[in-house]
């Protein structure tokens, strides 16, 4: 009826090495396994870290390299000291860039287009330049589009 009672002597004593024989396996493999995890993690997000880095450091290129473009264009259709004149145009960046340190491997394409628009009963010309410019990375691209609009009047 009453629980058998153990005695203080017995509950302190050592327990045997025979009843914890292959625990400390267990234990040692199951930290293996946990600190390999922690390690494919730890290197995944470094290199997802670097991929980052990379790709932001090559964007930054390419909106350089866009920038250029609109300001190739823009110097041909605004040439100083000449008559109005209109835009309609592609074009592509030259050999050379190629030369520009930080630019290697980018190039860009330009364009612009030219509208008649009549404002408060004065005719404008409306330009809207675009450029993309594309760096290439091994088997990666990265590209940025920058577009402006002006309005001179005729």
């Amino acid at each position: 009826m009453f629980p058998k009672t153990t005695s203080l002597a017995k509950l302190t004593q050592q327990p045997s090495l025979q009843r914890q024989r292959g625990s400390m396996l267990v234990l040692a493999l199951f930290i293996i396994i946990v600190l390999a995890m922690m390690g494919a993690t730890m290197v995944k997000l470094v290199m997802a870290t670097s991929q980052s880095a990379l790709t932001d450091n090559f964007g930054i290129n390419a909106k350089n390299t866009a920038q250029v473009g609109l300001e190739m264009l823009g110097m041909q259709t605004f040439p100083l000291n000449t008559p109005i004149q209109v835009c309609a145009t592609t074009i592509t960046s030259p050999s050379s860039m190629q030369n520009i340190p930080g630019l290697q491997n980018c190039s860009y394409t330009a364009s612009c287009t030219t509208s008649d628009v009549v404002k408060n009963g004065v005719d404008h010309y409306f330009y809207r330049f675009s450029s993309t410019g594309t760096c290439v990375i091994g088997e990666q691209i990265v590209s940025r589009t920058l577009s402006v609009e002006a309005l001179q009047t005729r």
